[in-house]
């Protein structure tokens, strides 16, 4: 995905799904989704947009496409979409190369969602979308030598205001590599800079560590291997694949904008499509990935949350995150003693739990029953002497070990393993005989 600026006026009606209202539906046929040509494809008949599959690049017809039909609607050059469930979206549509190609804009967020070519049109080998970009280098088209204002575009360098007789220039219609004004191309072709440990995404800068905090979360959760017991729901796994889908619902905040519809659908749920998300100056704020939006976390909570400097909101309650809380999580700018701002209650973690979290209040609870006690370094529910000795490799070995074992293994709570942890350790099994 890539922010734009590429909408153009228009007047949006109140209409009724079944209703064709359009004067020239350039959208009907079947379309290639750029990304994945070979998986998936739209047919959009009689009002109706078939999602159809495949595995080697051969699709069969309507008749064998998966799931239930979305219906749309088309007025002007505004698709608008029910994905079902509440879900409707609502893109402008942007066609070239004669109508073999379109992109789709969001409206809300103006967000390059998706670009699709008509079947049997060669997208990868021909000489008109290939040179088009949003801040194609126009000072080498000539436009003519007439005074009309054509707009302001990027000459390569920097914005200029260009004249000339037509924005059309051998059947390559250029009118959508043009601003309104100078700001509003310097706005969109600048390059933008971001400073030192920000990272550019969708043109937007995110903080580097944010960033690696949350695909922590997630990398956790897929290596986890937690059997959801899914059944070939679409909408079940860790993390949650639905959130890599274009109809999650979910949204990202940027400096008080809204930023709707992320996902790029590519198999793999990545950072800025987890949950709920709030970033102020490029810095995360907040995360909401609590009981409703459902994003099936697992796996524990990494070590290093306590980078996340600015957050002031962590939901993450009725997941599957498992092990120790992090001592480090006490060292966020959180209100931990209201819920809505932090809550980790209802998931599988184990104690002790770090001083900072309330564990009497009405809202907390675990499920529990696969933790392990202190002591228990080999994790087979029992303590013995198979215990002793892989704490005794450990200090030997002078491993760096992770946090979930450094707790386990740390006997006499004092983040240092020893020959006093090997003592009670001993007296904890004999005296359990």
């Amino acid at each position: 995905m890539k922010l734009i600026n590429k909408c153009k006026p228009y007047i949006f009606s109140l209409l009724i799904f079944g209703t064709v209202i359009f004067a020239d539906n350039q959208i009907e046929g079947r379309w290639h989704l750029v990304g994945y040509e070979e998986n998936i494809m739209y047919e959009f008949h009689n009002n109706l947009r078939y999602s159809i599959y495949s595995i080697d690049g051969v699709f069969g017809d309507i008749d064998e496409a998966g799931a239930t039909p979305s219906p749309y609607y088309v007025l002007d050059d505004i698709i608008t979409i029910d994905l079902h469930f509440g879900n409707i979206v609502n893109y402008q549509m942007f066609f070239y190369c004669n109508y073999n190609i379109v992109e789709f804009i969001d409206i809300d967020s103006n967000i390059l969602h998706s670009t699709m070519f008509k079947e049997d049109f060669d997208f990868n080998n021909n000489d008109c979308y290939n040179n088009i970009e949003n801040c194609y280098d126009l000072s080498s088209i000539d436009f003519g030598l007439c005074d009309m204002f054509l707009g302001a575009g990027w000459n390569g360098n920097e914005c200029e205001n260009f004249s000339g007789c037509g924005w059309v220039i051998e059947d390559i219609d250029y009118s959508d590599l043009f601003f309104e004004s100078i700001d509003e191309c310097q706005a969109n072709c600048n390059q933008l800079n971001c400073q030192d440990g920000f990272v550019e995404i969708n043109g937007l800068c995110f903080s580097e560590i944010d960033i690696s905090i949350i695909q922590k979360m997630i990398d956790n959760s897929y290596e986890s291997g937690i059997d959801l017991d899914c059944n070939g729901s679409p909408y079940c796994g860790s993390p949650n694949p639905y959130f890599d889908s274009e109809e999650f619902w979910g949204y990202l905040m940027y400096d008080d904008i809204t930023y709707q519809f992320l996902s790029n659908n590519n198999g793999i749920v990545e950072p800025l499509e987890l949950g709920i998300q709030k970033w102020e100056n490029g810095r995360l704020t907040d995360l909401d990935c609590g009981a409703y939006i459902y994003c099936q976390l697992s796996g524990p909570i990494p070590f290093e949350i306590n980078y996340l400097t600015e957050l002031k909101r962590f939901r993450v309650e009725g997941n599957y995150f498992d092990g120790y809380v992090p001592y480090t999580i006490c060292d966020l700018e959180i209100n931990y003693n209201d819920y809505l701002d932090f809550d980790l209650s209802y998931n599988r973690l184990c104690e002790p739990f770090p001083s900072c979290i309330d564990i009497d209040n009405n809202f907390w609870g675990q499920f529990d029953d696969e933790c392990s006690d202190i002591g228990d370094i080999n994790y087979d529910y029992s303590i013995n002497i198979l215990d002793i000795i892989t704490l005794i490799n450990y200090i030997l070995e002078n491993n760096n070990l992770d946090y979930q074992l450094l707790v386990v293994s740390d006997v006499n709570s004092d983040s240092i393993l020893n020959i006093l942890d090997i003592v009670l350790l001993t007296d904890i099994i004999l005296g359990s005989n």
